[in-house]
């Protein structure tokens, strides 16, 4: 088949891949450069994670991620995820985490539970004081989400695959499989893939009553040698307290000898913003805010020098407390896929996977479609 996709990031890529491995021809279309700064997979890294509170489709997902990875390293040549494990904290023992805790102890996963005692001894950069639920993951690292698109399009394009950044799609013919360009060109195929991350519901108002954009300030922080070291070989920290928190992406070598930034987010969704006008330009307080969520959690804090600011946007579901992937058909020959909810890199690969299984007849659409969601048994 020849399969026509919009949006070049992890979602349109890691369906690419997947669809190329099984011999079909395509063409990926994308509005910007590829990779496109403005999307959401092109930030310098991406966590992998099992803990997912009350997710446990998700949670059990995770599996299926890790073997997909591992054959997208084969291609590729390169294994580029950080293994560094997920250490959970949280001042409260009803939330999300205490939730995650006992998910993974149920699926028999591996976890280490620590009072604040263990939890000072052995990660003493965050502080013990008022802990109450905490325990390390062992499954659990940087995706290196840059480099990662960036080596797909490269592997895309060495395998025949026609990439055409620049391509603004003005118009989709659901039924006929057909695609028109902003300056009037016309493309045909046997299936189009939207999978066009913030701007996905502009392109498919199938979606847009199911998600809409969330204008994400994320807040990149330098530090000082000895503590960049420990933080080196310091797990992934994430910080939830009922729906309020933060994430912690720990500096990282990549396979080029390169050593990433610590990343600081907000765990909660803004549901604001235009992807499309916005600079993307982080203002000062907003960063300030974002890092000062740390503040309490971490020891020294006060060493921690605030490097800048910047503005992702994720496409979220409409439902206050939900996070789910939205995949449906648009037409006969048309599908949307939506997998972000700011966790969505991560199943980037097994997703693309099960979107070429559901393509080749080895998946029904609906449990495609169940999958994305995260009905995984």
């Amino acid at each position: 088949m020849h399969i026509l996709i919009i949006g070049a990031g992890i979602a349109g890529l890691g369906a690419a891949w997947a669809l190329v491995r099984d011999g079909h021809r395509v063409t990926v279309l994308e509005r910007g450069p590829i990779p496109n700064p403005r999307g959401a997979s092109v930030d310098t890294h991406r966590l992998i994670r099992r803990a997912y509170g009350g997710e446990e489709g998700y949670m059990r997902l995770i599996t299926h991620a890790y073997a997909a990875w591992d054959r997208m390293w084969a291609d590729l040549g390169v294994k580029l995820c950080v293994d560094t494990g997920a250490l959970s904290t949280s001042a409260r023992t009803d939330d999300w985490v205490a939730i995650s805790l006992q998910a993974l102890k149920t699926g028999g996963f591996p976890v280490d539970e620590l009072d604040a005692k263990r939890l000072a001894e052995r990660f003493p950069l965050v502080e013990p004081r008022g802990i109450e639920v905490a325990f390390f993951s062992p499954e659990g690292g940087v995706l290196l989400a840059d480099r990662i698109v960036a080596a797909l399009a490269r592997w895309l394009a060495a395998t025949g695959a026609q990439l055409r950044p620049g391509a603004q799609v003005a118009d989709i013919d659901a039924d006929a499989g057909a695609v028109t360009l902003a300056d009037g060109e016309r493309l045909t195929g046997d299936l189009v893939l939207v999978a066009a991350g913030a701007w996905v519901a502009m392109l498919a108002p199938g979606l847009a009553a199911k998600v809409e954009p969330s204008r994400q300030v994320l807040a990149y922080v330098d530090l000082p040698g000895d503590l960049a070291r420990a933080w080196a070989v310091h797990p992934s920290l994430l910080c939830v307290e009922r729906a309020e928190g933060f994430y912690l992406v720990p500096p990282v070598v990549a396979p080029d000898g390169t050593r990433t930034r610590l990343k600081i987010g907000d765990h909660l969704f803004s549901r604001t913003g235009d992807p499309e006008a916005d600079p993307r330009v982080a203002g000062a307080e907003e960063t300030q805010a974002v890092f000062e969520q740390a503040r309490g959690r971490l020891r020294h804090l006060e060493r921690y020098r605030l490097a800048e600011g910047k503005v992702c946007y994720y496409t979220v579901d409409r439902r206050p407390g939900h996070e789910t992937f939205q995949s449906l058909p648009l037409g006969r020959s048309t599908w949307a896929m939506s997998n972000c909810s700011g966790h969505g890199f991560k199943f980037g690969a097994c997703l693309g996977e099960a979107f070429a299984d559901m393509v080749a007849g080895r998946r029904s659409p609906g449990a495609f479609t169940r999958y994305a969601a995260g009905a995984v048994v």
